[in-house]
């Protein structure tokens, strides 16, 4: 809609649409990877661009100092910004008046909804509900109070057999990623399991059954894959005060 609205405005200005960019994410940081594109091609092109539209000043920043920091970077460059749902925007004294008020409102609305956001994040924390992208071996799903996660039947096993091989203390984390891999344990996508996620999956508290954000940590909703036990006895190994083996062997992928 912001597109069509866009070249709609343009071909009503009789201007030519020399490139189309388009952010998928939020317009609260500047360093969105379209953003950026639009500035460097800007730069690249120089004398070639005069304008850049936008469906609304929203949609460029929702930061008074990055709409400003934006808008005198492309004057700079001799572009002007248009905005389609605030043409009053101009480089006289009342337009930039009113493209500051009207970044301080967006501002304002975007820090609000921030806050309302966190507060509700931390009200379903504390009720014990995991409200993000659920971590390898759960899926996302919503119970009577809301949104949370449940056990990946297909996943669940091959994670809770990594935490069990560990737990012997005779393997290192790398081989036992080799051997759960070989087992068949698969990202969502069906990609094999970066070494990063696997060793931050190992000291995540999510698979013992506990949710966590910053400093606050609560029992969950959601069934643990492993025990208690297990988990604790995995982050023994893994600080090294684990007494189960002084030496550990190699795991051999082909035989789990």
């Amino acid at each position: 809609v912001q597109e069509k609205k866009s070249k709609d405005f343009a071909k009503a200005q009789n201007l030519n649409v020399t490139h189309v960019f388009t952010d998928a994410e939020s317009a609260r940081t500047t360093g969105r990877p379209q953003l950026q594109a639009l500035l460097a091609f800007c730069k690249k092109h120089k004398g070639n661009i005069g304008n850049v539209i936008v469906a609304d000043l929203s949609r460029l920043a929702r930061n008074v100092v990055d709409q400003g920091t934006l808008i005198a970077t492309l004057a700079e460059l001799g572009i002007r910004l248009r905005s389609v749902d605030e043409q009053h925007i101009d480089g006289t004294a009342s337009g930039k008046f009113m493209a500051g008020m009207t970044g301080v409102f967006n501002q304002y609305f975007s820090d609000s909804l921030s806050e309302r956001t966190k507060y509700r994040m931390q009200a379903a924390v504390k009720a014990g509900r995991f409200v993000w992208k659920a971590p390898l071996g759960y899926l996302n799903t919503k119970n009577g109070s809301g949104s949370t996660i449940k056990v990946d039947t297909d996943r669940a096993p091959l994670v809770r057999k990594g935490f069990e091989l560990m737990a012997s203390g005779n393997y290192h984390a790398d081989d036992v990623l080799r051997a759960i891999t070989a087992l068949g344990l698969r990202t969502a996508r069906g990609l094999m399991l970066p070494r990063q996620t696997w060793h931050a999956m190992l000291r995540n508290p999510i698979y013992a059954g506990w949710v966590k954000s910053g400093d606050l940590v609560v029992r969950g909703v959601h069934p643990p894959i492993v025990t208690q036990q297990l988990f604790d006895k995995v982050q023994e190994v893994l600080a090294g005060r684990s007494k189960t083996a002084q030496t550990r062997q190699v795991l051999n992928p082909e035989f789990p």
